[in-house]
């Protein structure tokens, strides 16, 4: 019984790569990821060797597995290699938003504040002004609170960085 659920295992991660590398290479039809290795599998399996110089067997010998592995992690790996833009002010290095400062930035701020809205009931809808005026300072606050952070109000690094990382998460920018 182990044995069987390991190569079901084996056949889903080996589909898991196929189907991921499938969304690069169009002439890779998607497997299904089942854990059967069925005609589909096979053929996508046969497709990547192809497109790879190995030798077309639809089976998966340990240069294939290498070779598929290597190009899933690959794949991932540009993936996780987004470019975002940095937003938060680097200069001062100490930056701290003041009142009534008036920034491209604060709106930037706003509208991640509106966007964790879903997730934080207790923060305001905020206008998208780009100033930093009592309204915007008074959602700081509340997420500052929420977080364990001192409620100043103000955003220096460490709550921008917390917002980003809560909007990652939580706000849509998965």
């Amino acid at each position: 019984m182990a044995e069987h659920a390991t190569r079901e295992t084996a056949i889903r991660n080996l589909q898991r790569y196929l189907r991921r590398i499938s969304y690069e290479e169009k002439t890779i039809l998607p497997p299904p990821i089942d854990g059967i290795f069925d005609s589909r599998t096979a053929e996508a399996l046969s497709e990547f060797q192809r497109i790879k110089g190995l030798p077309v067997t639809g089976r998966s010998d340990r240069t294939t597995h290498e070779a598929l592995f290597e190009e899933y992690s690959r794949l991932l790996r540009i993936r996780d290699e987004r470019n975002a833009p940095e937003l938060f002010p680097s200069s001062p290095a100490n930056y701290v938003t003041v009142p009534g400062e008036h920034h491209s930035f604060i709106v930037i701020l706003q509208w991640l504040l509106n966007e964790l809205k879903v997730v934080y009931d207790a923060l305001p809808l905020l206008p998208l002004t780009g100033v930093m005026d009592e309204a915007t300072s008074g959602a700081v606050k509340i997420f500052q609170e929420i977080n364990g952070f001192s409620p100043t109000g103000q955003v220096d690094r460490e709550s921008w960085n917390r917002l980003v990382l809560d909007f990652n998460q939580y706000g849509g920018g998965q």
